[in-house]
């Protein structure tokens, strides 16, 4: 990491695991230059880190981490129709949740590690998959009924 510690903060965090919701800590720290590490440690203590250059993209460097050992981040970053498109590579923890309005103009946030429940939220790649079919759903589509992302 280059530059000083901008930042630090140890917050609870839910995970799915096995079918039950588990409390972890997640430890937050930042440099000046944005750098972001995320440490997950959990009850019996394990740990998994995230880093790199914006919280968005340490967020998915620890998710993917966890998803193969079974982990699920009940989150709303973690939410299937969520993505951090402003903020992505600085200090925001707000991730955008795209939805019928969100195309019409009207933007609906959550802070990153506000809690989701489980069975809304997606792996990396689902939720990825479901942000490139958003991004190239025509406006006109929150108008007809149905979901307008295909």
């Amino acid at each position: 990491m280059n530059g000083r510690i901008d930042y630090h903060q140890v917050a609870p965090l839910t995970v799915w695991l096995d079918g039950k919701e588990q409390q972890c800590s997640v430890d937050k720290t930042s440099t000046t230059d944005s750098h972001w590490t995320l440490v997950l440690t959990t009850p019996d203590g394990r740990t998994w880190t995230g880093s790199g250059q914006g919280l968005w993209t340490a967020f998915l460097e620890l998710r993917r981490q966890l998803e193969p050992v079974g982990y699920k981040l009940c989150c709303a970053g973690a939410k299937l129709d969520a993505n951090m498109r402003g903020g992505r590579w600085s200090d925001g923890d707000i991730v955008d949740l795209l939805s019928r309005r969100t195309l019409l103009g009207f933007r609906h946030k959550a802070f990153l590690f506000d809690y989701a429940p489980p069975a809304k939220t997606a792996t990396v790649d689902e939720q990825s998959a479901r942000y490139d079919r958003w991004l190239a759903t025509p406006w006109w589509r929150a108008l007809l009924p149905g979901d307008p992302v295909r």
